[in-house]
């Protein structure tokens, strides 16, 4: 504990960011290609742990078709739990659960464990990035032109999460071509 909070404190803010997003990078199994939308409902169920999809759609304004893919989705991986209501079989509690817990516990260190904070956070992303599912892994490479200001795309690419090259490079390219990436060096 003591460890981590020295750490928090020895990095810039734009070191801190990288390191959230890697933290919520592993609490959605590793997987960078997660969208920024599936990690604000993650982070909505740990918030309010027994939650419905009701819940979530009242309290994040999702439709609930794609709610329904992205809790789908956030169960199989096994980031969160269901517990069936044996009162009204609609209404399944949710929960999240083992890595995802842990990766999201440490995402909210860095926010004085405030839900409502690191879900700022992620909003603040999707509203920036004007993408129509812009994910971890494109946060992560804003995030690191921002860190290191001047670095080469392969540099870039060096410090994300080992993906197939194809992946990062399209990744990169496609904000490239969005305009939310400017003046990288070759």
């Amino acid at each position: 504990m003591i460890r981590n909070s020295a750490k928090r404190a020895m990095t810039t803010t734009d070191q801190k960011i990288c390191i959230i997003i890697d933290h919520l990078v592993e609490a959605l199994g590793n997987e960078p290609s997660s969208s920024l939308r599936r990690t604000l409902i993650l982070a909505d169920i740990d918030q309010y742990p027994g939650t419905t999809q009701t819940g979530i759609m009242e309290r994040l304004g999702i439709h609930k078709s794609a709610l329904t893919r992205e809790i789908e989705w956030l169960f199989n991986y096994g980031c969160i739990m269901r517990q069936e209501n044996p009162s009204d079989a609609r209404a399944v509690k949710l929960q999240t659960c083992g890595y995802s817990k842990k990766g999201l516990d440490d995402a909210l260190a860095y926010f004085d464990s405030s839900h409502d904070a690191l879900k700022r956070f992620i909003e603040k992303f999707i509203r920036v990035m004007k993408m129509e599912k812009p994910t971890l892994r494109d946060a992560k490479i804003i995030a690191i032109l921002e860190e290191t200001k001047g670095a080469t795309k392969q540099q870039v690419l060096d410090r994300l999460y080992e993906g197939a090259a194809s992946t990062e490079n399209r990744a990169f390219n496609d904000l490239l071509k969005e305009g939310l990436v400017k003046d990288v060096r070759e």
